[in-house]
């Protein structure tokens, strides 16, 4: 095997493997001067090596070979990597040569030994430096220490693990790695350079040009309204309902060749609009909203319309007489007679036309009043039926209260001990290390039918001393209807209990509750303090596959409260105290 000759396998910085040709080597060490995970170039062995020399892992040269129980060789940091998660794996390079079961090898950290052997037998070999530009030549024992200080060897740029020689560093950061900061000339956001094309491709402000009408300079954020309202080549039809669609700069043309036609249309549409709120007024009824907006709507359209077309009128007439007062003198008046004749023509349609309009106003305007009359009645009516959905509201919440604590009686225990079920362990571990929900309560127990009432409280990440690496259990007392009868503080002893499903090996913890502490006084409020293990049970033991604590997303908790002794407080004869007896 020729390593001059074949692609070579090396690590980048996130330490996984990757293919290069021979003049593009990954970088040796990272920004602050930390070598990368692997073994050596086998380009620094210009005739070659024996593949014994070679990682398993990697595929390199060995660096600091460990050899394991099966024979196979690997760098002291693969060795490290693959058993980072687990004690004892699976030989990788026995897996690759598909050896039978029971010839398969065992990694682990205790069985894997240094190689001296080999680390002799490599040490007087000859080696060259493979940095670009550099000419070192020597034995391989003094490769290392020649590689850290090669002046010419590569860093990976800690922003964007690109290779850079050493000491261009601070020209590649300022001008040609690819996440570097910079700024939008346009905008001035701050971005890596990778994304500076994408956002040019969406900037707000970034300065466009109308392919309509060829205005540039606009900003993309105003291209839009450019477009619909102020383009000049903008396509629009006839505010009148004309079927034909023409461009902006062409509507003074298209009203001057239709004004007749646009008048008759608009005092028609006036005239049914009036008739038809008339109508309603006279047969009594009330408009509903969903058909008074749209009646406002129209009437406001056509006002506008009506202003609309008294501006293009006053338009036309001054440009025709502009027009004519650059004409020779003859035509000039009579170009102006023909003006003030057109205008007096005009006059008397538009005045009809705010006539119509005014009364169609003031007839809606009674429609509204007698709207928001019936407004007012079904106003009052919607607020006595919320007060009734209130009330059914807090009568459901009293019969689920019912419910619960129906069930809650149903699934207690009075003989001292309580079997929980935790099911969706993992949600709520999440919960817990995202902060949402930090513990769960078991439900409530009790020593006897008339004794101490206890629950179970649980931390999945843990709390106190053990918050992100245990489980926490603790014992809490609650308050009683019967506490006034029983011993404080209490003092028997508490047994908890993590179930192994597989029924091997259960974690057990116990103790004898400490008289002066609060945790175990009689309860002023609902529950005293928690006590109990917040060293419980690691989080790492929890996953293990050689026990069932966790097992379908669920566990099992028991508590056993010891209640020797409290026969004569939870079992009392009710006729003892009839007859006076002590």
């Amino acid at each position: 095997m020729n390593g001059c000759q074949a692609k070579t396998k090396a690590y980048n910085l996130a330490g996984k493997a990757v293919t290069v040709d021979n003049m593009a080597l990954p970088p040796v060490f990272s920004e602050s001067g930390e070598r990368q995970t692997g073994g050596y170039f086998r380009l620094i062995l210009p005739a070659g090596c024996d593949p014994k020399f070679l990682c398993k892992h990697c595929g390199l040269i060995l660096r600091d070979p460990i050899q394991s129980q099966c024979g196979h060789r690997f760098c002291r940091s693969c060795r490290d990597e693959i058993l980072i998660t687990n004690a004892i794996v699976d030989c990788p390079a026995c897996l690759e040569e598909q050896v039978d079961e029971h010839e398969m090898g065992q990694l682990s950290m205790n069985e894997m030994f240094p190689d001296n052997a080999v680390k002799r037998e490599m040490s007087n070999m000859q080696v060259c430096c493979v940095f670009p530009g550099c000419n070192w030549k020597g034995r391989f024992k003094d490769y290392e220490s020649h590689e850290r200080n090669c002046q010419f060897k590569q860093l990976a740029c800690a922003l964007c693990s690109q290779p850079v020689t050493d000491g261009q560093l601070e020209e590649h950061r300022l001008h040609s790695c690819l996440q570097r900061d910079v700024a939008c000339d346009y905008c001035n956001t701050h971005l890596v350079y990778s994304r500076l094309q994408s956002h040019l491709e969406t900037c707000s402000q970034v300065l466009m040009t109308c392919d309509k009408c060829g205005r540039s300079g606009i900003r993309r954020e105003l291209l839009s309204s450019h477009l619909e309202e102020s383009c000049p080549k903008r396509i629009v039809s006839c505010p009148v309902g004309c079927v034909d669609k023409f461009q902006q700069d062409k509507f003074s043309a298209h009203l001057s060749e239709l004004l007749a036609e646009h008048l008759e249309w608009t005092v028609t549409k006036l005239v049914g609009l009036e008739n038809k709120v008339e109508q309603t007024l006279g047969a009594g009824t009330i408009i509903p909203q969903s058909q008074l907006t749209p009646i406002m709507e129209d009437i406001k359209n056509l006002e506008k319309k009506v202003q609309n077309f008294e501006r293009q009128i006053q338009q036309l007439i001054q440009s025709k007489s502009s027009a004519v007062g650059g004409a020779a003198g003859d035509n000039s008046m009579s170009a102006e007679v023909a003006a003030k004749a057109s205008l007096k023509l005009v006059e008397p349609i538009l005045g009809v036309i705010h006539n119509e309009v005014d009364t169609a106003i003031h007839a809606l305007q009674t429609l509204e009043g007698h709207y928001r009359q019936q407004q007012a009645q079904l106003d009052e009516i919607e607020n006595q039926f919320r007060i009734q959905q209130q009330q059914i509201q807090l009568k459901d919440a009293a019969f689920a209260d019912l419910e619960m604590r129906l069930a809650a009686q149903e699934m207690a225990r009075h003989d001292g001990t309580i079997l929980w079920k935790v099911s969706g362990f993992e949600a709520k571990k999440r919960d817990a290390i995202s902060g949402q929900t930090t513990s769960l309560y078991s439900p409530a127990f009790y020593s006897g039918p008339c004794g101490y009432k206890m629950c179970a409280r649980i931390y999945p990440n843990g709390d106190g001393i053990g918050k992100n690496s245990h489980i926490s259990l603790f014992f809490v007392i609650m308050r009683g209807h019967f506490d006034a009868l029983l011993p404080w503080p209490f003092s028997q002893k508490v047994t908890l209990m993590m179930i192994d499903q597989n029924h091997k090996e259960h974690i057990v913890d116990a103790f004898k509750p400490d008289p002066s502490s609060s945790s175990f006084k009689r309860p002023t409020t609902e529950m005293n303090i928690a006590s109990g293990c917040p060293l419980f049970l690691p989080l790492e033991k929890l996953q293990s596959r050689q026990h069932g604590y966790l097992r379908d997303d669920t566990i099992f908790v028991k508590i056993i409260v010891d209640t020797d002794g409290l026969d004569r407080y939870t079992e009392m004869n009710p006729g003892r105290f009839a007859t006076g007896y002590p």
